[in-house]
């Protein structure tokens, strides 16, 4: 069964998931240009994330990791595999090469097919890491180099990143600003609706203001008595420059953003885990439904995430 911090890593994976999915190309085109030179994008790529479920143990994806296996066709024509593996703050560990070189032979294994591994780092650090494993006895000697990013390679680009078309431009931004905000939701405020705005702004279609804005929704997360002020603020914006998105929400969320009452975020994913795990009374369900307090709301999350029984987690509710 899923726990809520699973939940959250699930939420990561299918973020970057649908950025890489909807962007393929400009994906390589910003991080790895090289790599991008030697693809023949005019023809298809086909995207085989099934698999990857049955090449990794389900230990693996427990990690803070994000993952895409692609198939494209070179420019000379022949047919390659290209491993993509994104690593999420805090989850840098010495090991960090073997682990590449452990995904690729497992990769290689089930294609018998050579393997184009690379990594992006998001977390907000400036280290570079050692992205060569290598191995050597006597005369055996094995090598496993593998190229990698970190977003913190464009910090000093902010102002550059605005103004490009290239969806990870904005990416990067978005991830470089997040890290200096720490938790002080008024500067993650600010910067959601300056995002969302923006976005709105460069007349990009709706499927890839939808794409992005969906990312951007996951990074900056807001407590949901401050995330109505961010919905209302971008709708008064909206409003005031009579633009062709009537109900912006609506259409990248869906209806239920609007729905009166709709439980979001925190409680929204609580409330289920409690369901699937313990039987909950329409009184129980009321605790949670009515309650606004975003600190009781996490306070909860982590007794569960804690495996604390359901009267230690509703408790929280009743003070």
């Amino acid at each position: 069964m899923q726990n809520y911090k699973t939940t959250q890593r699930s939420e990561y994976d299918e973020a970057w998931k649908s950025l890489i999915e909807a962007f393929t190309a400009d994906f390589f085109d910003f991080y790895f240009p090289a790599l991008y030179n030697r693809i023949d994008f005019t023809q298809p790529v086909e995207h085989k994330d099934k698999e990857l479920q049955k090449i990794f143990s389900k230990s693996y994806h427990t990690h803070k990791v994000a993952d895409k296996l692609i198939v494209v066709t070179l420019k000379n024509g022949k047919k390659s595999i290209l491993y993509i593996h994104i690593e999420v703050q805090g989850t840098r560990k010495k090991d960090f090469a073997e682990r590449m070189l452990h995904y690729y032979t497992r990769i290689k294994d089930r294609y018998n097919h050579d393997i184009l591994s690379v990594a992006l780092l998001t977390d907000g650090s400036n280290k570079n890491i050692n992205n060569v494993y290598q191995f050597k006895f006597e005369e055996f000697e094995y090598k496993f180099t593998f190229p990698y990013k970190k977003i913190t390679d464009f910090k000093d680009q902010g102002e550059l990143l605005l103004t490009l078309q290239n969806p990870f431009a904005l990416v990067t931004y978005s991830l470089l600003e997040w890290h200096t905000c720490n938790k002080e939701q008024q500067k993650k405020l600010d910067l959601k609706t300056r995002l969302t705005i923006l976005l709105l702004e460069k007349g990009f279609s709706e499927e890839y203001i939808r794409v992005l804005f969906n990312f951007i929704d996951w990074v900056i997360k807001l407590p949901i008595d401050i995330d109505k002020k961010f919905e209302n603020t971008v709708l008064n914006y909206q409003e005031g420059k009579k633009m062709a998105y009537v109900n912006t929400f609506e259409r990248l969320h869906g209806a239920e953003w609007m729905m009166k009452g709709e439980v979001k975020g925190e409680k929204k994913v609580l409330l289920r885990q409690l369901k699937l795990k313990f039987f909950l009374s329409e009184h129980d369900e009321d605790l949670v439904q009515n309650c606004n307090d975003t600190s009781k709301i996490e306070e909860a999350s982590d007794y569960f995430a804690m495996g604390k029984n359901k009267e230690e987690i509703l408790e929280v509710f009743r003070i």
